[in-house]
């Protein structure tokens, strides 16, 4: 469990830096479409194919992208409830990944119904859209800034519960050197 959870929080690292990422691209171009990096975008046009195979209405272009966000938050979430099963015994670790699990958890509800939106109506519908009336560059800022803040309040959190788990204070000292003793005896040079 601990190396899933190990992983989980590797992976949401990682996301949070793409949207920090997402977050300077949005800066420096508010006008432009929100930047997405090359791995991302393969995997939302790879979740965007698979998508198309399901007999639904018509597919939104954007499918793929909600469909990489639904499922990476899925994954942390997923990550996080196997940390509090291993830990069941360390309270105070317990509340601080109950805290990031409740904000995960809402990010993955926001998402679920973002994608069943999105499916039902053809637009992305949910708090981060400002259900609908949200448009242009105030959506792109709208959506850009609320992933990016629910991203790291529950990095952060999961960040403290990692440290309260595996920091310093738990016993774990910094790995030592020992040193051998000298077993030869120094060899004499004549002169």
């Amino acid at each position: 469990m601990h190396a899933v959870a190990a992983g989980g929080l590797t992976f949401q690292v990682i996301h949070v830096l793409e949207h920090v990422l997402q977050l300077a691209f949005w800066a420096v171009k508010p006008e432009s479409k929100p930047w997405l990096s090359s791995w991302a975008a393969g995997t939302a046009d790879g979740l965007a194919y698979f998508c198309s195979l399901v007999p639904l209405a018509d597919q939104p272009a954007s499918i793929g992208v909600e469909m990489l966000h639904l499922t990476g938050n899925v994954v942390f979430l997923g990550a996080l409830t196997a940390w509090q099963v291993a830990m069941r015994a360390e309270q105070r670790t317990i509340r601080t990944l109950a805290i990031a699990e409740k904000v995960q958890l809402f990010h993955v509800l926001e998402h679920i119904v973002l994608v069943g939106s999105l499916i039902a109506f053809g637009e992305a519908l949910g708090l981060s859209t400002a259900f609908g009336a949200a448009e242009g560059t105030t959506l792109v800022a709208l959506r850009v800034w609320f992933h990016f803040t629910i991203n790291a309040v529950a990095t952060i959190y999961a960040l403290r519960a990692a440290w309260e788990t595996w920091g310093p204070s738990r016993g774990l000292a910094p790995v030592t050197v020992i040193e051998l003793e000298d077993t030869h005896e120094p060899t004499s040079v004549s002169s």
